[in-house]
């Protein structure tokens, strides 16, 4: 054989190398993760999607946005459009019910985040008797906080009248409309109504949920069965965006008032409050959840006869 021949031979080979490498580096799992909406408090995983952090370790993540709320996300896990998603009390009552989903671990914002915001005329909430309060969703978070918040003032809660606005934005909407006497929100939507005079908080719904963890990330357990790595590579490489997103904050801001539409002053006062509190270990209070299944419980939306134990419930072993 030549010595040309040899060096045609080589420079094939390593090219073979180099494509077979290549191909390697580039294989993903997709996993089609379920959102409640645009909002700041995943807004750190849109950055690390951007940033190709999740790419990095091997994961495809699709975003599939939900704006109707958790029982909207949950059934379209249980009629197999999802694999994985973030989720409050609706994953609970889901599993209670029989669907197959198992949470695999917390949100960085763990405890209660609604927070029942009225008009500014507002001095009690005996006022809201009779009149018209907006939640997320029927069967939600907002709704049982709305629940617990009224009853523990002495206002039965089917004295006030609801309705649902879908994604968090409508609720600000609507409260500016003058359609709601109150809204259950969250932020960035608590921060706005503030700051634009339409509305005032009557009550947060944290003290009334005392070690309380309402939900987390959930998976459903026929993805759980067949794609373990993905899992614990899709919260490796949650911590490294939540960390990204700490570290460039002025990133993050941005993103928010990209895909909010709000401005920046704003997102930044809503992430100085909100940051601090987030937690990167992904790990799951079970007496807290267990707490969050007796305040479900107390109002209806799980039967009182449910006893789980927790390894029903949950799966921590991808957090390794």
């Amino acid at each position: 054989m030549t010595r040309c021949a040899r060096n045609v031979i080589g420079l094939g080979l390593m090219l073979l190398l180099l494509g077979v490498t290549q191909a390697q580096e580039t294989v993903t799992t997709p996993i089609r993760f379920g959102n409640l909406g645009p909002s700041t408090s995943d807004l750190y995983q849109y950055l690390g999607q951007a940033q190709g952090i999740y790419r990095r370790y091997g994961v495809d993540l699709e975003f599939v946005e939900f704006l109707q709320g958790g029982p909207e996300a949950v059934a379209a896990a249980a009629s197999g459009q999802l694999d994985m998603g973030t989720a409050g009390t609706p994953v609970l009552i889901a599993i209670s019910r029989g669907i197959l989903l198992r949470l695999v671990g917390a949100s960085p914002r763990k405890g209660q985040a609604f927070v029942l915001v009225g008009r500014p005329d507002t001095q009690d909430l005996a006022e809201l008797k009779g009149k018209v309060v907006g939640i997320s969703a029927v069967g939600g978070g907002s709704a049982q906080a709305l629940r617990v918040i009224l009853e523990a003032n002495g206002v039965a809660g089917d004295t006030v009248k609801t309705i649902a606005f879908g994604a968090g934005p409508n609720g600000y909407l609507s409260l500016k409309s003058g359609r709601l006497a109150a809204a259950v929100l969250t932020e960035p939507s608590v921060t706005k109504a503030e700051r634009d005079g339409i509305g005032k908080v009557l009550a947060e719904a944290a003290p009334y949920f005392p070690h309380y963890q309402a939900g987390g990330v959930f998976a459903t357990r026929s993805f759980i069965a067949a794609h373990s790595q993905a899992i614990r590579a899709f919260f490796k490489a949650n911590r490294e965006a939540i960390a990204y997103a700490r570290a460039h904050r002025e990133e993050l801001v941005a993103l928010g008032h990209q895909r909010l539409g709000l401005d920046e002053a704003l997102l930044t006062g809503v992430f100085d409050k909100e940051v601090p509190k987030w937690d990167d270990s992904g790990s799951i209070d079970n007496e807290g959840l267990l707490n969050a299944i007796a305040v479900v419980q107390s109002v209806g939306d799980i039967s009182k006869d449910y006893r789980p134990a927790i390894e029903d419930i949950t799966d921590p072993s991808f957090l390794n």
